[in-house]
This record gives C-alpha cells, structure tokens and sequence, in this order.
C-alpha cells in the first residue's frame, strides 16, 4: 500500500534530492517581489486562472480577479454588532482586518465561488490569462 505524501513533505524531498522547484521558490526576493506584482497587476485589469497546491496537497484552478468592474458589491459589515442568535461570529473576517499582510499570500475574488479566497505564490503551479488590446 502506497501512502499519500502531504505537500510540505514532498517539497522537503524535493529539496533533499535538489530538484528544481517553482520559479517563484527558486527566485531571490527581488524576483518574488516582481512576480508578485505582476500576478497583482494582472488580477487589477482582468481574469486570470491560476493553477496552484492546496494546503491538503490537492491541485486547485481557480478563475480569479481583483477587477472592481467584475466583483459584485458586497453588504456592509457591523462588526461592533451582536451576531444573531445560533450563528457563529466569523472571527477570521475580523482578525483579517486586524492582521498584518502576508506578501507571499494573495487574496482574490473567486469568480466561480462568488467569494473570497487566496492562494500562496509559492505554490502557484501554472497562471493563465487572455490579454485583450482593443
């Protein structure tokens, strides 16, 4: 029987057998900070789908965007507000306006999802974008 090896595990292995990993991991900061912004720039002007590893190990495409003109408005947050009874609170929404940001993690718009999510540059596998010059 075979076992399943989690991400970080076969990145260790990856790194023992010194095997190239992904562009971005294999960049020095200034590379990483252009990468970043590139991927950024692109999200602000249009859809992108980017191909990345999951913190479970699954690969994931996610469709993609920080183009205001392609995110629907989302209701205001109460925060000071009392959550109605039998809910949760979420406290993520909340720590994550309270958090410093994370350079090496993107928080995008899923357009399949209608929600928010992010992903890890270093993860990233594979970004795909159409460019329209009209």
């Amino acid at each position: 029987m075979e076992t399943q090896l989690s991400w970080e595990q076969q990145e260790v292995f990856r790194l023992l057998k010194a095997q190239p990993g992904t562009t971005y991991q294999e960049s020095g900061e200034t590379g990483r900070h252009i990468f970043r912004e590139w991927v950024r720039k692109l999200l602000e002007v249009s859809e992108i789908t980017v191909t990345f590893v999951k913190a479970d190990g699954t690969v994931r495409d996610m469709r993609c965007t920080l183009d205001p003109k392609m995110i629907p408005p989302q209701p205001p947050r109460q925060l000071n507000k009392a959550p109605p009874a039998g809910t949760v609170r979420e406290d993520r929404e909340i720590a994550a306006l309270t958090e410093p940001k994370e350079n090496h993690t993107q928080k995008v718009f899923d357009l399949d999802a209608g929600a928010w999510r992010s992903f890890r540059y270093d993860r990233v596998k594979k970004i795909n974008a159409t460019m329209n010059f009209e």
